[in-house]
């Protein structure tokens, strides 16, 4: 028995170690680094980045943390979001540019989560559409048609994103296309050396709707579901209602297995980030 303690604790010490749960100077200190490489590289300013990577190389380690502790110090002290992921990730590098295109079963998760698409409440002076995510596009033409055929006779329309959390671009933007008669351009969005300019469908498979538009946002809205408030406001298109989401334009970049930050990577060209408010 005496044995076995002590065993049991240097096993429960690795395990915790391996998993970046708890965390002595040294592995803070490479955690830091390459949280420093990453937004070095990835970080939308690029005046401000070598700033902030700067920091976390010479921010002095603590002798000993816990993941969750050291995710919120960090986030508090870069102010953007840094959390702590139990499962390991493969940081394996991707050779392909695009994304490889989505498989059986993620269609059929998809599909069974009824899209991201909650139920739909239709009343004589509003018809209300939750939206948790937007789904994948490759399944997105027929509901989100199906939807907006339900809805084409209301006043005004409201997109409740109060819990959304995830985004397929592609999707955001078949959902933007039934909000306006023609196709238009949606956003210029500046990232690191490059610029990608963003566009409505020129055709939708359902009714447009003429309707008012109004955007519920809570401070759990985040990802393209915040880009879709937010350019529908430039566009004075919808009135945006709620709280203030953060890390507009920003992606969740896993820097090491177990550790991600959520990092702005593009800026708007078309309209100036301050004058969007909910």
């Amino acid at each position: 028995m005496r044995l076995r303690l002590p065993i049991l604790a240097v096993a429960l010490l690795w395990f915790a170690s391996d998993r970046e749960l708890l965390l002595i100077a040294p592995a803070v200190r490479r955690l830091q680094f390459a949280a420093a490489a990453d937004l070095e590289a990835r970080y939308v300013d690029p005046a401000q980045a070598p700033r902030l990577a700067a920091y976390l190389r010479q921010r002095p380690p603590e002798w000993i943390t816990v993941a969750p502790l050291l995710a919120t110090r960090l986030s508090d002290e870069l102010h953007f979001p840094v959390g702590y992921n139990w499962a390991a990730v493969d940081l394996s590098p991707v050779n392909n540019s695009t994304p490889p295109p989505p498989t059986t079963a993620e269609l059929s998760a998809d599909q069974q989560d009824h899209f991201g698409i909650g139920p739909i409440a239709v009343a004589d002076n509003a018809a209300t559409i939750p939206i948790r995510r937007f789904g994948l596009l490759e399944n997105a033409e027929a509901p989100v048609a199906q939807t907006f055929q339900i809805v084409r006779s209301a006043p005004t329309l409201v997109f409740d994103l109060r819990d959304c959390h995830d985004a397929v671009p592609g999707t955001v933007l078949l959902w933007a296309s039934y909000l306006f008669p023609e196709q238009i351009q949606w956003t210029t969005l500046q990232y690191r050396g490059f610029t990608e300019e963003y566009w409505t469908l020129p055709e939708v498979a359902g009714p447009r709707f003429n309707g008012s538009v109004a955007v519920l946002t809570s401070a759990r809205t985040s990802a393209s579901c915040q880009s879709f408030a937010f350019h529908l406001q430039a566009h004075r298109r919808a009135r945006v209602v709620g709280e203030t989401a953060p890390g507009l334009f920003s992606a969740r970049r896993q820097f090491t297995e177990h550790f991600w930050v959520l990092l702005p990577e593009a800026k708007p060209l078309d309209v100036p980030y301050h004058q969007i408010r909910p």
